[in-house]
């Protein structure tokens, strides 16, 4: 099995020895910048790979201690699984020392040790004092019990014994959550001359390859860098087939320059999710929050590589108290990239200093206030179970649902086992499947049928002869005229149900079969037998009802009726024949076309001995049908009559 890919963060306050200490470990000097060099303290992230006794390699993430960089910090610490907090014996417990290990807590780091650096400026009684203050300091931690050792990155004192306890740590490291999504933070952008654009960053989650295709989020400019190809992908330098999560990685990519790239935003591939404005979280507030957070707080949201001004507005509270947690919305001034179970840093205004954090539930809510609905609606993301989640899903997508596949890689169920738990759903009838394996919310597709069979039976008990809706009358009726997938998918259920049948008159109740009845019934024999026994010269519909005592209204109601039952066939505006007599008239016709070859309007008037009208109306209907062809004045027979 390949190794799993691990990346070690440091931390700590400025000036106690990160860099120094890594170099000591690495051989690699993480001070790139002339700027860093010439004042001596780290600004930028740097990076390097660590060779462990085991023959483990862990990528280093060298972050900068200074306050004014905290944001750095942020950005090397994010996707890291262990932290190697740096403290200078001759300091002690600094106040980066300790913003930088509530930021490791916050962020969820499982587990790190502590370096003791610059041991050998002073005796080993200092070692011990600083050492206990460490130790007391982790106790006010989830880090309480982490190992702290002794070292001199300038003599190399002590380096054996921090490898081995980072070879520990590297094998205990938890495994990431099997995320549903491949994404990077990008934290460096740059250009190689004969190579092209680079970025660099911490692969979050998933796999990448060369060739494969990515999108670069958020987009800047208005420019929508959908379609950007993966060239190549270096790991500490060496190219790679394939980079892995946990992995410090560069890729090559063409299709985008280096003006349109900018750290913060996000190398995605398959993105299921768009940016935000807008996210629904947990929020917890330190316990050393200089004042509490109002019910609306502008303030600094460092998530993966980038810092975005936001406002906080609590769900369901008035004001947040040092040490509370709550849930809230986060509402960016610009689009961030967050996605369910992401982690960030709140920051306050001024002065610059981190207050707390938290964990995205949903990057993608609706702006709401404190109704309680919203926090139980948080809490089923936050806590599950999958069934109830993927419930929740289905439900707020109705009516237009979800496609299976879309719910069994579905970002919200990031610590779950979806495929088990949409089964769960579509056992019980919480889910239905329509169409195309999409899935829809039980309980309101049920409801949405109901709705459809009691159109349609009103509909039916308004007009017995005529029971019908068009899918358009249907549509306008249940949801507005708005083309809802759900209502297909209904229609589909009910018609295989038997509860609706869909004809070329349209939808109707399953029990309303258009039957004639009673008077009707006696009233559309007698409209029938006339219009038998005047064959081809067939009256206007008015007419014929007169002529058997019939109002105009009903005696076109009773003639649809006859047409639905296949008793009558319209041929024209208002022309209808009876079907036993126009199916006669037609095979003549067919006749002298099989017998001539080819039939003319004129042929066709002088063989009934009829006027233009009829003869005319006679061979569009046969048109049609697609019983003959029209080649000039005349008509050939396209196929025989069954």
């Amino acid at each position: 099995m390949p190794e799993r890919g691990l990346t070690l963060g440091t931390a700590g306050h400025i000036d106690h020895g990160k860099t120094t200490l890594v170099r000591a470990l690495t051989g690699k000097d993480t001070d790139r910048l002339k700027e860093e060099k010439e004042r001596g303290i780290s600004i930028e992230l740097g990076y390097a790979e660590l060779a462990l006794p085991s023959g483990r390699h862990l990528s280093v993430v060298d972050v900068p201690g200074h306050e004014r960089f905290v944001k750095n910090m942020v950005a090397g610490a994010t996707g890291i699984d262990i932290f190697l907090l740096v403290v200078a014996a001759d300091d002690g417990v600094m106040p980066q020392t300790r913003e930088h290990l509530r930021i490791i807590e916050l962020l969820d780091i499982p587990l790190g040790a502590v370096a003791l650096t610059k041991t050998d400026m002073v005796d080993e009684e200092m070692v011990e004092l600083a050492a206990a203050d460490v130790e007391d300091f982790l106790a006010t931690s989830r880090y309480a019990g982490a190992q702290v050792v002794p070292v001199s990155g300038t003599t190399g004192a002590g380096l054996d014994e921090l490898e081995r306890v980072l070879d520990g740590l590297a094998e205990r490291a938890p495994r990431r959550a099997a995320y549903p999504a491949t994404r990077m933070p990008i934290d460096r952008v740059f250009s190689l001359k004969g190579i092209g654009t680079v970025v660099t960053g911490t692969l979050w989650s998933g796999e990448l390859r060369p060739e494969e295709t990515v999108s670069i989020l958020p987009h800047t400019n208005s420019e929508r860098l959908n379609e950007v190809r993966v060239r190549s992908i270096q790991v500490h330098d060496h190219a790679v087939e394939a980079a892995e999560e946990g992995q410090r990685v560069a890729l090559n990519l063409t299709g985008v320059d280096r003006q349109q790239l900018q750290r913060g935003q996000w190398v995605i591939k398959d993105p299921v999710l768009e940016p935000t404005y807008l996210a629904d979280v947990a929020l917890v507030l330190l316990d050393d929050a200089p004042e509490p957070l109002t019910r609306v707080s502008r303030v600094r949201v460092d998530h993966g590589t980038q810092e975005v001004l936001a406002k906080v507005v609590l769900a369901d509270r008035e004001e947040l108290r040092p040490g509370e947690s709550c849930y809230a919305q986060i509402r960016f001034e610009d689009r961030a990239v967050v996605y369910p179970g992401d982690h960030f840093i709140l920051r306050s205004l001024t002065p610059v200093t981190t207050i707390g954090g938290g964990r995205v539930f949903d990057p993608h809510p609706h702006k709401h206030g404190t109704d309680p609905k919203w926090r139980e609606r948080l809490n089923v993301l936050e806590e599950g179970p999958a069934d109830a989640i993927v419930a929740l899903l289905l439900k707020e997508a109705f009516p237009g649902g979800v496609a299976r596949r879309h719910l069994d890689a579905s970002p919200y169920l990031w610590r779950f086992e979806a495929p088990p738990a949409v089964k769960a759903v579509l056992a019980d009838g919480r889910a239905l499947e329509g169409g195309q394996q999409r899935l829809f919310h039980g309980p309101s597709l049920l409801a949405l049928e109901e709705r459809v069979v009691e159109t349609l039976r009103v509909r039916a008990a308004l007009d017995a002869l005529d029971p019908y809706l068009s899918v358009g009358e249907l549509r306008r009726e249940v949801s507005g005229g708005k083309e809802w997938p759900a209502l297909e998918a209904a229609l589909e259920r009910l018609q295989e149900a038997g509860d609706v049948v869909r004809t070329e008159h349209g939808l109707r109740w399953g029990q309303a079969a258009g039957a004639l009845e009673g008077p009707d019934a006696a009233n559309a024999e007698k409209l029938l037998a006339h219009y038998e026994a005047i064959g081809l010269e067939a009256p206007a519909v008015v007419v014929a009802g007169s002529a058997v005592g019939l109002a105009d209204r009903d005696a076109r109601r009773l003639v649809q009726a006859l047409e639905r039952q296949g008793r009558m066939t319209k041929v024209g505006e208002d022309l209808y024949f009876a079907s036993s007599t126009l199916s006669g008239l037609m095979d003549t016709i067919a006749a002298e076309m099989e017998a001539r070859g080819t039939i003319t309007l004129a042929e066709v008037r002088d063989l009934f001995g009829t006027s233009r009208r009829y003869a005319q109306a006679l061979l569009e209907h046969m048109d049609s049908e697609g019983l003959t062809l029209r080649v000039g004045d005349a008509r050939r027979l396209r196929k025989r009559r069954r």
